[in-house]
């Protein structure tokens, strides 16, 4: 397994394990009837850990997609490109369409979605992925980008138990996403 590679499979196993501690903490900082207090004892060490592994995988993975040869069929710059607008278009369509407070999840749930597309790019530019691995890949991510979008403007119309466990699908539909991704780079 060449370097770039190697930093993109380690990349997201940091994310992964992001997704792991994120939903540890919010399972604990946010069940409903508690206030929350992110920065004390346990709590604290979980966001922590969550933001490290999480900044680490996205660095990692950004460094490893860089170093992977190959010419790609669409310019990672366009996918960025077409990230960002989705992001603005989705942050004005939830907030004054659909009257959802914005919050951090809508970057995360685009970024994440940018992130991976560019991965599944530069992996099949590189020869880690056939066509339709790549094809797969990609319904896989959207199915979990869609899932994420629709918990994400359901949130505050949902009772708030229901609310607290929506709210832990997008992290299960990412890091199994990635682990799938995982996989199929392995075969």
């Amino acid at each position: 397994m060449d370097t770039g590679l190697r930093d993109v499979v380690f990349g997201h196993l940091l994310l992964i394990i992001c997704c792991v501690f994120y939903l540890i903490w919010w399972s604990i900082s946010f069940r409903p009837g508690q206030s929350v207090n992110r920065e004390l004892g346990i709590r604290g060490i979980l966001l922590l850990v969550t933001a490290a592994s999480g900044i680490a995988g996205l660095l990692l993975s950004i460094f490893g997609i860089n170093l992977i040869p190959g010419k790609t069929s669409v310019s990672n710059g366009l996918v960025c490109l077409i990230g960002l607008a989705t992001y603005v278009i989705l942050l004005f369509a939830t907030y004054f369409g659909l009257h959802r407070p914005v919050t951090t999840e809508l970057l995360l749930i685009t970024g994440w979605a940018m992130l991976e597309v560019c991965c599944v790019n530069t992996c099949r530019a590189g020869g880690a992925l056939s066509v339709p691995q790549s094809i797969w890949m990609l319904l896989v991510i959207a199915a979990a980008f869609v899932i994420s979008m629709v918990l994400y403007v359901l949130y505050y119309r949902m009772e708030e138990w229901r609310a607290f466990y929506a709210a832990m699908v997008p992290l299960i539909t990412e890091a199994v996403s990635m682990g799938i991704f995982e996989l199929v780079l392995r075969l």
